[in-house]
């Protein structure tokens, strides 16, 4: 597997900079953004400008809080900065949580992430040539190159879509250049469900299979990391469970206290999930070994303060310099 890391959600730009850097002399394959509290696409380019090899991306940038041209433009860019090392990783994020966030609504999500893909690509061909459009059955975009004239750029940047379920799953086989799973499942979720999902949606469009790239969260304790799995504990998720015979667990999870939750989480599912207490990350990583071709480590940042997120991080960077010396 590829190991590369997940920058803190709550990091400033100044300081995504210097993990990125740091990250980048550890050996990590690839630098990642969460969409969690600042603006990825400006995290994104400090990490850009501080490193000079390693490939730089959202994991994963919220789709439809933005418009296609505004997202195809920062991927755009950020790829010429790059010089073709930007990843575009998108999501749909849970309906409930992108109306509390964004303000905005998003109806038919699988179908619309699919138009949505083909809208940014549409951009990314009107970039390139100085002009074109976009029809779609979601987005009519006119004149994405609103100046005219081509660019060039050797290739399109990669799209990676983020998916739980095997219906969004599909469309990154359909649609995308590789799926970002999510550290809430467990290594039988993606063999069974998530893998054939991402396989049945490439043979749709008669095309290879793409790669997974998988999130997994390294925690210095249980509780923290019971606490980062309370956050992905909802209804959009619950298939996971469902599938690991815990559906009444589930229940009773999202009905608790937050305490409460955080007890039931720790003695009923947290070890089935995408998760690495301590520092043992060859342990850790060996459950998922063969399910993976890439992935990427990050902290908890779900009750867990900047200056602990930055901490965690940076041991975290030692922990993956360890490994690879080990190796």
């Amino acid at each position: 597997m590829r190991i590369g890391i997940t920058l803190p959600s709550a990091v400033r730009p100044q300081d995504a900079g210097r993990l990125a850097a740091l990250a980048e002399a550890a050996g990590c394959e690839a630098i990642w953004i969460l969409d969690v509290r600042r603006e990825p696409y400006l995290l994104a380019a400090a990490a850009v400008q501080a490193t000079q090899g390693v490939q730089v991306g959202t994991n994963v940038a919220v789709a439809f809080a933005r418009s296609p041209t505004v997202t195809a433009t920062a991927a755009w860019d950020l790829a010429i900065w790059s010089g073709g090392r930007f990843v575009l990783g998108l999501g749909s994020q849970v309906g409930p949580t992108l109306a509390a966030r964004f303000g905005v609504t998003a109806d038919h999500p699988g179908p619309r992430m699919l138009d949505y893909v083909r809208a940014v690509r549409g951009c990314f061909a009107a970039f390139r040539s100085g002009r074109g459009r976009y029809d779609g059955d979601f987005y009519q975009i006119r004149r994405p190159a609103f100046q005219p004239g081509g660019e060039d750029l050797e290739t399109d940047p990669l799209i990676y879509l983020a998916a739980v379920n095997p219906l969004m799953t599909g469309i990154a086989g359909q649609a995308g250049d590789g799926l970002a799973a999510h550290p809430f499942s467990t290594p039988e979720y993606l063999r069974d469900v998530l893998r054939p999902a991402l396989a049945a949606g490439a043979s749709r469009a008669g095309r290879p299979t793409p790669p997974v790239l998988l999130q997994l969260v390294v925690a210095p304790t249980r509780a923290a990391a019971a606490t980062q799995m309370y956050a992905y504990s909802v209804p959009g998720y619950r298939r996971v469970l469902d599938h690991a015979g815990l559906g009444v667990l589930a229940d009773r999870v999202m009905a608790a206290s937050r305490e409460h939750a955080r007890e039931l989480i720790d003695r009923g599912y947290l070890d089935r999930l995408g998760v690495i207490v301590g520092d043992d990350l060859e342990a850790g990583l060996e459950r998922w070994r063969g399910l993976a071709e890439r992935v990427t480590l990050s902290v908890p940042w779900f009750g867990t303060n900047d200056a602990d997120q930055l901490a965690q991080t940076e041991r975290l960077i030692d922990r993956i310099s360890d490994l690879r010396g080990d190796a």
